[in-house]
């Protein structure tokens, strides 16, 4: 398993470190004044529980935020020639192969950021791992598609997912753990639109499937 499971440990470009600098000072602002309201309407039960509300919802954006710049700095680097089985390999932790099922193959060559494209790759495999029951396996494909696309498909043996919008599949906040910010599907589908791919979804009988599009070196 590479290092880059969890994106959010690399440090941010100096434009972005400081964007989000600039960010925390208004909302810390306004916590120190929900603060002030708090005690000058101590006695007033209906305002101290919307001033609460307006707390945990200005803290879930304090949270948020690092999140959503952390997916902004995700930049390509060098691009080669990369095996996307290896990709896929490189994506799993030793403590998973029992769950997830690699296809044979055939499996082409894509031209990318191997960083990334394991990024990507984890965060799916992460995502199908969680909505699978405990003992629900993982099956990791190949797909064809026009165009010279190739889709890496990620299927999971879960519910499924409750929408076709993929603006309302794709948000952070998705995940239902607590503190949970659900960024994985948002990663993947940013550095699929970094390759010239994108991300695509369905739900199946038996579960959902997730494909990272990406352009084939054989097209």
């Amino acid at each position: 398993m590479t290092g880059s499971d969890d994106f959010r440990r690399a440090p941010l470009p100096a434009d972005l470190d400081r964007l989000l600098h600039d960010l925390r000072g208004p909302l810390n602002a306004v916590v120190m004044h929900l603060e002030v309201l708090k005690r000058l309407l101590a006695d007033d039960p209906t305002a101290r529980a919307s001033l609460q509300s307006i707390h945990q919802e200005v803290e879930r954006l304090t949270a948020m935020l690092p999140v959503a710049v952390s997916i902004c700095a995700l930049e390509m680097g060098p691009s080669r020639p990369i095996l996307l089985r290896g990709v896929v390999e490189s994506a799993i932790d030793e403590g998973e192969r029992k769950r997830v099922r690699v296809d044979p193959g055939p499996w082409p060559e894509v031209d990318g950021d191997e960083r990334l494209l394991v990024l990507a790759a984890r965060q799916l495999i992460l995502n199908a791992l969680e909505a699978s029951a405990e003992d629900g396996e993982v099956r990791v494909s190949l797909e064809p598609r026009d165009g010279g696309m190739v889709a890496l498909v990620v299927d999971d043996s879960g519910p499924g997912f409750k929408t076709k919008n993929t603006a309302a599949i794709v948000h952070l906040m998705a995940g239902g753990k607590p503190g949970h910010v659900g960024v994985g599907l948002l990663v993947a589908q940013r550095i699929a639109r970094l390759h010239g791919g994108a991300l695509a979804f369905e739900t199946h009988q038996g579960g959902s499937a997730v494909r990272l599009i990406l352009p084939s070196r054989a097209r």
